[in-house]
């Protein structure tokens, strides 16, 4: 018997072929200029208002980097399909480097959902998630990412959203609070996702009520996953303090200490210190052992 209904075999709705299929780029227009010369070198200049005009079709756009080889588009955009919930269909699109992909949401809520992911990971492989703005550079994380966090004990009240926008603005932008907090399900703490530099020192606390009062509240934060940032490297996973960029040398240097000194028949003096070497009052215990005795 011949389904009736487009839908009970299989096939999408001409409406959502119509709604997956890709749009034109909205054009916007900008006076015309020559192009400019220094020293040389040919340039191009744009005022701020014609950049964020043009970047205005890409507010709700994010990048996501892979950290290891990036799936198939198609297994990404399936994967989006059954896993995010959104609302319309994303463009999604390769980029300059493979482990990247450009993903275009048509609304602020699917930005959200997007953006504010735990899981980020795409049929098992991990991948970290930024905003796109028009300085975006592929060869750089951008330090600014999604991070969530936990107020402890906030009391209920203080839930609504416009509550929770005032408190997190000292440490960035506002992005969702989570379900259990948008319902108040839980009373232990508010939680939620927002946009900050991981490469700034964070604060830990904040204050309801002037500093000080016993009718005031101290507001602890706990960051549930910010990650580490250096800002030398430009990437995520170990800060300034930890980096070994410009280390190599010294590295080197250890390496092939260590080696010279594992190898059978080595240069004995090389397995001590570079202040015994070089110190010239400095007498090794075994030279005297090493001279014969004289017969009594």
């Amino acid at each position: 018997m011949a389904a009736v209904d487009g839908h009970s075999s299989g096939r999408p709705s001409f409406a959502e072929m119509a709604v997956a299929a890709p749009q034109p780029l909205p054009e916007i227009t900008v006076a015309r200029r020559v192009p400019k010369v220094m020293d040389g070198e040919i340039f191009f200049q744009f005022s701020k208002e014609e950049i964020n005009r043009s970047a205005e079709p890409f507010r709700f756009s994010i990048v996501i980097k892979f950290l290891r080889q990036r799936p198939s588009l198609d297994a990404i955009r399936a994967f989006i399909a059954s896993r995010w919930g959104l609302s319309s269909t994303p463009m999604v699109s390769s980029m300059k480097l493979p482990r990247n992909a450009f993903i275009r949401l048509a609304t602020e809520a699917d930005f959200v959902k997007a953006l504010s992911r735990e899981s980020c990971e795409v049929n098992g492989v991990a991948y970290r998630a930024f905003h796109w703005s028009p300085d975006f550079n592929e060869e750089h994380e951008p330090s600014n990412v999604p991070v969530w966090i936990l107020l402890p004990g906030l009391p209920p009240n203080f839930y609504q959203e416009s509550f929770l926008r005032i408190f997190i603005a000292p440490l960035g932008r506002f992005i969702c609070r989570d379900n259990s907090t948008h319902c108040v399900t839980r009373t232990d703490g508010a939680r939620l996702c927002l946009e900050m530099d991981a490469a700034k020192e964070p604060i830990s606390y904040f204050w309801i009520g002037i500093p000080g009062l016993a009718t005031s509240r101290k507001q602890d934060i706990i960051f549930e996953t910010l990650p580490a940032y250096c800002g030398k490297c430009r990437v995520q996973g170990h800060n300034s303090k930890t980096c070994r960029a410009g280390k190599p040398k010294q590295e080197e240097r250890n390496w092939g200490r260590n080696k010279e000194n594992n190898e059978p028949g080595g240069n004995s003096s090389s397995q001590k210190e570079d202040g015994e070497i070089n110190n010239p009052l400095f007498i090794p215990p075994e030279t005297e052992a090493a001279e014969p005795r004289s017969a009594v």
